[in-house]
């Protein structure tokens, strides 16, 4: 065998020692993953789970709304006239009574006095008549006059009573015109605005100012129409105001007004809060906080039960004892309803006492075993992000997030 021949088959050997051993280490590797993969399979997830309830449907239901005056008034004059003065100023208290703005009233003030001598005067000829009268019917008695002369007299005294009655009725005509010179509150309120100037002319059409009542306020709240019939009169509600205006006032409903709007789906809903402090103004934005219930009972979860699946639905995971004795999990498809404080009701698939998996049931199988490391209260049910603290983070299946009534999203 000669040198080149000897150097080949050396070089020939070599190769194929290393293919060996590199095929061997592919093996190996193989192996490990294969390993890992069965020891993985095998082992149980842990869980946080709770019971599915059935009883009364209950929410906390929060909805916005104004505060609203039962007594807002544009103040006009009784009598048309100049403005002789003006006595309040935007933001002034007044009671019922207090005088806003005068009038001229000259003009009116000389036709009384006109009007009160012409009746002194007649009282006067009134006086006279009757005194003949008197005289004529001493006189008929000693048959000194005739009778209808005494018949004259006494139809003067009627006619003059009758005007006297005539001017005392024009004065008090006269005296009412001169009062209504006189602007007054109809009302005890907050003087919201002034839109008059002495010398201006107003009509009766001329508003002068605006009133607003404030000592006693009212609570207008616009509630979806899906809640007409749960929110009834007497019901309590708390009216959460800002801080600077006192926090938070309870209340009770007080007035269900029968009507949805056409266009807002909503209908009203009005409660009274006192404002003897003046601390609440009108305008000012509330919430109005109800505590709902239905009383027929529903099947209940918290809302990170659900979990939304590849092609469509809703389903939950159950964790279920196998023929093994081993908790399993098992997924369930639900039909949903309502969803309110963190908890849906489950209108179908779920029975009351079915054990929900509320925590890591991000990344389950069907069938796979679980081992339940926690048990939540209904009450306590986590929100999404608790619970994606405390396990790993999902691969499969999307989070639901379940807003207002039965709209559903992906998170």
């Amino acid at each position: 065998m000669t040198w080149g021949t000897r150097v080949r088959a050396k070089t020939a050997r070599v190769s194929a020692a290393g293919a060996m051993r590199h095929t061997a280490v592919r093996l190996s590797g193989l192996l490990v993953v294969a390993l890992f993969w069965l020891s993985g399979a095998e082992a149980a997830a842990p869980v946080g789970v709770t019971e599915a309830e059935k009883r009364p449907w209950t929410q906390r239901l929060s909805l916005h709304g104004t505060l609203t005056s039962p007594r807002d008034a544009e103040i006009t004059p009784r009598v048309a006239g100049l403005v002789a003065a003006v006595d309040i100023e935007a933001g002034d208290r007044v009671a019922a009574g207090d005088t806003l703005v005068t009038l001229d009233q000259r003009l009116d003030t000389l036709t009384l006095e006109t009007r009160l001598a012409e009746r002194r005067a007649a009282r006067a000829r009134l006086a006279e008549v009757r005194r003949l009268a008197a005289e004529a019917r001493q006189l008929a008695r000693e048959n000194a006059i005739a009778d209808t002369e005494l018949a004259a007299r006494q139809a003067e005294v009627e006619a003059r009573a009758a005007e006297v009655a005539r001017l005392s009725a024009a004065i008090a005509r006269q005296r009412e015109t001169v009062d209504r010179h006189r602007v007054i509150a109809p009302f005890a309120g907050v003087v919201r605005e002034r839109r008059v100037e002495p010398g201006e002319y107003a009509a009766t059409s001329t508003v002068i100012a605006g009133l607003v009542a404030t000592d006693r306020l009212r609570a207008d709240i616009a509630a979806p129409q899906a809640y007409f019939g749960l929110i009834t009169p007497g019901m309590p509600v708390t009216i959460e105001l800002a801080a600077a205006a006192g926090g938070q006032r309870r209340t009770t409903v007080d007035v269900v007004v029968p009507a949805a709007g056409a266009t807002a789906r909503s209908f009203l809903v009005r409660s009274f809060i006192d404002n003897a402090d003046g601390r609440l103004t009108p305008g000012m934005s509330i919430r109005g906080v109800f505590s709902l219930a239905t009383p027929e009972p529903v099947v209940q979860v918290p809302r990170d039960a659900l979990v939304r699946v590849p092609g469509g639905g809703v389903r939950v995971w159950t964790a279920t004892v196998g023929d093994d004795g081993t908790q399993r999990a098992i997924q369930r498809q639900v039909t949903i309803g309502r969803s309110a404080d963190g908890r849906v009701e489950v209108a179908r698939g779920l029975a009351a006492g079915d054990i929900v998996i509320v925590r890591g049931n991000e990344t389950l199988s069907q069938g796979q075993a679980v081992e339940i490391v926690e048990r939540l209260p209904m009450t306590a049910a986590p929100q999404a992000n608790d619970a994606a603290a405390m396990l790993p983070p999902a691969r499969a299946g999307p989070r639901l997030a379940v807003s207002g009534a039965h709209g559903l999203s992906a998170r």
